[in-house]
Order: C-alpha cells, then structure tokens, then sequence
C-alpha cells in the first residue's frame, strides 16, 4: 500500500476565564478520594514474545489511561510522574465584593473582606517510545502439559492513551489498533495550578504524538467540554457533550507518519482586589485575616500611612471622579 504522510497541525487554545465561575461539576475526578503523593515510574523493555501493559494514574481533578499490547519483537520505554500536591480547596481571603443571602435575595456589600474556594494542585506528565514489530510467536510453560503444547500468541499491536483535565472539562485522546509494526513517541503533559489571593492559576493539557503506523488504525481526538452550558441546562451534562468547544476527530487506516501537536491553556483568574483606603476604620484590624496582617499593616507605616489612597481610589467601582466629594450633600454639592 502506497505510504501516505499525513502532519496534523497542532491546536493550541488560550481561554481566560474566572477560576470561580469555571467551577463546578467538572472540578472533581469522580470517585477519587485525594490524597497527597508522589509517583515515579520509569522503564525500558526488549524482547521477543507477547506483552500487556495498562498505567491508570488519577489525581483528585487529573487522569491518565495508557494501555497496549501485542506480540513479535518489541522495544518500548516510558517515564511516568504524577503529583497531588494539595489534596483540598484552598480557602483564599482578599478585599472585595462579598455576596450575603438574605432570605431569598442576595446582596452585595462592597469593599469588604471575603474568602474564596479554589481547587487544588496537581500534576501529571508521561514519555513513551516504542519500535515494535508484530509477529505470531509461541513456546512452552514451565515442565508439565505446556511444555509439550506450546502456547502461541498472534496479537495485532495496539497503543491506547487517555489523558483528561476534569476541572477544565478537557480530554485528549490517541489510539494505535490492529498494526502489524509501530514505531515513535508520545508525550502528555497535564498540570493544574489554583489561583492565589494575588496570583493567577493555570490548567494545561498537551499531547505531543508522533507515529509512524504499518497496516494499522490511528484515532486522534480532543474534547472541550461547554462547562457554562453544563451548569445552566438541565441535564446540562448531556448538552455540554453534545455541543462542545472544541471536538477533534480524526482517523487514519492503513499505512501512516503522523505528527500532530495539541495544547489547552486555561487561567484561572485571581479575585479581584478592593483596595480599602483606611482599613482600621471600618472594623478595626479585628475583620483583617491574619495571614495577611503583617505583610500589608504592620508597623506605624501600615496603620498611619495614607499613601495607599490613589490605589484605592482607581479600584473603585463606579468609577469616582475625585475632584467632587464622593458623597456630596447640599452644603457640598457640585455647583458649576
């Protein structure tokens, strides 16, 4: 069969959007109780015969699948690491809007100190290289029955990656089946960082892949999952599915070098900041968080420093024009 090369340009993706109102339904890898660990696996196989192989790696918002097998002359290796690095939301405090239900409205207090859920940290990464050949092979097990009735295997070969970002809603996919030679590489890279009170977060997901397939199937594709539609519709899971942001779906049959490229980056925005212009007025330093105390007021400096004024004022919402009194009265209204 005439050799087709077929070079799939790579996506990259770039959303901004709020860590808050991203989330949702999507945080959490279903039925993982998060712990905090490590994980380092590395290997390098060569040899003649039949292999299975199946790598199912999860953090509380991560997950991993690489799965294969077959049998003729192989030549594989992998490096394999994954990280929980916080097991729990982060509870996060900044100056702020803060929203407080009252019965069945909810209002907004402005310029007050608030706190916020933010998911967790973790990361998986994993490198594969391979140069098998299928062929049907056979021999005897151990001193009985077997070894007189040789076995014999004749397994097509078969490489399976799942790499999925739950609380980005994203997955990616490649799939090698039924080949009778493969030879090439992958690497998936899926990191997930919360925001900070002053910092932005991050959620990327990439596959590197570069296959050269004999007489075999490959299947590439990539889901980005309408996460604002999940948590809106009723049943919204179902329509998130239906109609996505992004869908890649591609298949390749017969004899094929692909290199193909895909990458999600998402920032999770930090809140928004409200500077407060005399902050030991209000509550007095009993409604600041002491994480962030002394840092920000310590000192003489810190309390009687009034410098912090034009900060405050451009983070004011609406926008105050400061050459007329904020709250005028009669006795000092505007007069042109």
């Amino acid at each position: 069969m005439k050799r087709i090369h077929a070079i799939a340009s790579g996506l990259i993706l770039f959303l901004i959007i709020s860590g808050l109102s991203w989330a949702g339904q999507f945080d959490y890898n279903p039925d993982q109780i998060p712990i905090q660990y490590k994980n380092d696996v590395t290997s390098d196989v060569t040899g003649e015969g039949y292999f299975m192989e199946y790598k199912k790696v999860n953090t509380n918002n991560l997950s991993m699948l690489e799965y294969a097998h077959g049998s003729g002359n192989l030549d594989f290796a992998d490096i394999l690491y994954n990280e929980q690095k916080s097991k729990d939301p982060s509870t996060i405090y900044y100056f702020g809007d803060r929203k407080v239900k009252l019965g069945n409205q909810t209002i907004t207090i402005e310029g007050d100190w608030t706190s916020g859920k933010y998911g967790p940290n973790s990361r998986i990464t994993y490198t594969r290289q391979y140069d098998n050949i299928q062929s049907p092979i056979s021999f005897g097990y151990g001193t009985g029955w077997y070894a007189a009735h040789p076995i014999g295997y004749n397994s097509l070969l078969k490489d399976k990656n799942m790499a999925k970002s739950y609380q980005e809603g994203a997955s990616m996919h490649r799939q090698i089946e039924y080949a009778h030679a493969v030879k090439g590489d992958i690497a998936v890279d899926i990191n997930c960082t919360a925001p900070t009170a002053t910092a932005d977060g991050k959620g990327t997901l990439s596959m590197n892949i570069d296959d050269d397939i004999t007489q075999g199937s490959l299947h590439i594709g990539e889901l980005l999952n309408n996460a604002t539609v999940f948590k809106v519709k009723p049943y919204g899971h179902k329509a998130a599915l239906k109609d996505p942001i992004i869908l890649v779906d591609n298949d390749y049959i017969g004899n094929f070098q692909v290199q193909q490229t895909m990458k999600l980056e998402m920032t999770k925005c930090k809140p928004t900041w409200r500077e407060d212009w005399l902050p030991c007025c209000h509550g007095g330093f009993f409604d600041i968080p002491a994480w962030n105390f002394d840092k920000r007021y310590s000192g003489q400096k810190g309390i009687f420093d009034c410098t912090c004024r034009n900060e405050s004022i451009s983070t004011m919402k609406p926008k105050w024009n400061t050459s007329l009194a904020q709250f005028p009265t009669e006795t000092y209204r505007n007069v042109p």
